[in-house]
């Protein structure tokens, strides 16, 4: 399998001279073999997959198209992904139910004239939409497992699994257990809270099951810890429990993913080295790094 990173950023695209090396692109992720296409998100890096799908060369575009949630800097690009204003190009776009509307229509939303001049009616592609549940799919003997995560709004990451090799996506996930702290500004309620602690850690651990093993963490990583408190309940990570949730999985390799749109490649280069040290004197053994705009790693 291959994956290859189009787009890193989080929650606006950054581009300019501080952002050259990780890239200002928002999130979009390649995950492909010979015979299946899977892309990650539609953030503005999904454009410039586009341009590269049209020059592998002629014949259709089939692929599959999984959106981790709603917000804008994961589908923003996609009005701007060329391969579906082409006439017998198939993709596949997958999503998480719950949110209230039908898949289809959050799209054709983004794309109406307020917002977009071209309808998405107006593309020539095969568009079929397909709302998620935790039920597993299965693509030309990939495993695709999607599983809920805590963001508002809903969100969803996804294992791919071919057999040989597990990969995780996953997104704009904040700690389940920092959600008792947003809530228990009354005392009144604080001890009913409290109580549901257990409940909530219990909720991490359950994502910590559910990458068990994996080969591949692409994990949020939008704050440090120091910066994370003031943005309680926006839905985001920072970097020390994405490395305490990757150990405890016992991850072979952990990517920070959705870079805070202030954070430029030299603060990056930092934190990097910062988690790379903290998790030496942890004795963790696995590998650690910040996913880049153009980086390409190929797995069995």
């Amino acid at each position: 399998m291959k994956i290859k990173f189009w787009g890193t950023r989080g929650s606006i695209s950054s581009p300019g001279p501080t952002t050259t090396k990780y890239g200002g692109n928002t999130a979009c992720v390649e995950i492909s073999d010979s015979e299946t296409l899977a892309i990650f998100d539609a953030g503005t890096g999904i454009r410039l997959l586009g341009e590269d799908l049209l020059r592998r060369g002629p014949g259709r575009v089939e692929g599959h198209l999984f959106i981790s949630h709603f917000h804008f800097d994961h589908i923003g690009g996609f009005p701007f992904f060329r391969p579906l204003y082409i006439k017998g190009n198939k993709f596949t776009i997958y999503g998480c139910e719950g949110t209230g509307r039908k898949l289809e229509n959050i799209f054709v939303g983004q794309m109406s004239p307020e917002y977009f001049p071209v309808t998405m009616s107006e593309m020539p592609a095969d568009l079929n939409f397909v709302q998620l549940t935790t039920r597993p799919i299965h693509l030309n003997g990939w495993t695709v497992t999607p599983a809920y995560i805590n963001h508002p709004g809903l969100a969803l990451a996804y294992k791919i699994d071919n057999g040989t090799s597990k990969i995780v996506y996953m997104t704009d996930n904040e700690p389940f257990r920092y959600l008792l702290r947003q809530q228990s500004k009354k005392q009144e309620v604080y001890d009913d809270l409290k109580r549901g602690q257990v409940e909530l850690e219990r909720e991490d651990l359950m994502l910590v099951d559910f990458f068990e093993g994996a080969d591949l963490l692409i994990h949020d990583g939008q704050y440090t810890q120091a910066e994370y408190p003031p943005h309680l309940g926006w839905g985001h990570s920072f970097y020390e429990f994405a490395l305490e949730m990757a150990v405890q999985g016992r991850v072979k390799r952990l990517l920070f993913f959705h870079h805070d749109p202030d954070r430029t490649d030299t603060d990056l280069d930092n934190q990097v080295e910062k988690i790379r040290s903290l998790a030496k004197t942890k004795g963790a053994t696995v590998e650690i790094d910040a996913a880049a705009e153009g980086l390409e790693i190929q797995l069995p």
